[in-house]
């Protein structure tokens, strides 16, 4: 499926699951290079950015946490950058992508985002809407970190498992998507200085900031969750510890009286004071008084 918008001398051709007919007719009306059009009819594992003789093709992957509307963990865009012509490429909805559209549709509303004369506009404004996505990604992760601490500390370490584990792979897969968008824009820095021969190259600084502020944060979340994980660790292992103690200490305090019974269970003629009628009282006190000396013994040394 594609849609076509346009703004003043700008067209932009959204392009969501491409046919090969669709992907044959954008080759044909923009002389894509054969490569190129093959790259858009499947999605691509790599981010990559070509600068070609009429444009400049980005290939790009964003995390999709929230916003997914598949399986994947991954959203792959695929942007072809001309003069006066701008390419967008997917494989499903990108929330961000129907907004912008929208957006587009209300000319007034680009005029507010000055939008110049060229595509490479579109593309820094569509940048920076994704990026802010990312930016609500991270918020939300960092929501649920402070959730789990707050259940940490409330004795839910146990039942915390299985969500740090989920939220320590959201954030790998985070940092795994996004770990190349530098390269490729300092890349697309270079190509727009020669393409569009303009200041334009500023702009993709500053998307780079905003990489790179992104990362910063990612990099505090992926801290604060492995310390998360080792104080949840520390407190899982003091619990057991403490379990285990508890145990220890019934089974010591229990172990005279399976002695002394077994002891006394034994089937020889010469076993004392079996046939004395105080016989069960006795065996009985003298467990009782070794149980209550091991008790005051434990406690003096502070055992527990």
């Amino acid at each position: 499926m594609q849609s076509k918008y346009s703004y003043k001398n700008i067209t932009w051709t959204d392009s969501l699951c491409p046919t090969t007919q669709e992907v044959e007719l954008l080759m044909t009306e923009y002389k894509l290079h054969p490569k190129v059009a093959r790259d858009l009819a499947l999605p691509t594992y790599k981010d990559r950015v070509t600068l070609y003789d009429n444009y400049i093709y980005l290939i790009l992957h964003f995390p999709a946490i929230r916003h997914s509307h598949g399986d994947d963990i991954s959203q792959e865009i695929d942007f072809i950058i001309g003069k006066n012509f701008i390419i967008t490429n997917r494989y499903e909805m990108i929330d961000v992508l129907e907004q912008f559209a929208k957006e587009f549709e209300v000319n007034s509303i680009l005029e507010k985002r000055l939008m110049k004369d060229h595509a490479g506009y579109v593309f820094y404004y569509i940048m920076k809407d994704l990026y802010m996505s990312l930016s609500d990604e991270l918020e939300s992760l960092g929501d649920q970190i402070k959730e789990v601490e707050g259940n940490i500390f409330n004795g839910k370490e146990k039942e915390m498992v299985g969500d740090i584990s989920k939220i320590s792979r959201d954030l790998m897969n985070f940092e795994h998507t996004i770990k190349t968008h530098k390269n490729v824009l300092e890349t697309f820095e270079g190509y727009s200085k020669k393409f569009f021969k303009d200041d334009f190259a500023e702009n993709v600084r500053k998307l780079i900031d905003e990489y790179e502020k992104i990362n910063t944060i990612l990099g505090d979340e992926i801290d604060s969750m492995k310390e998360m994980r080792d104080t949840n660790d520390s407190l899982l292992s003091s619990k057991q510890n403490e379990i285990m103690k508890i145990l220890t200490i019934f089974t010591v305090f229990a172990l005279p009286f399976s002695i002394i019974t077994g002891f006394f269970q034994m089937n020889t003629r010469l076993t004392p004071i079996v046939n004395n009628p105080y016989a069960w009282p006795l065996i009985v006190g003298v467990e009782i008084i070794i149980t209550v000396s091991l008790f005051l013994l434990a406690k003096n040394k502070k055992w527990f």
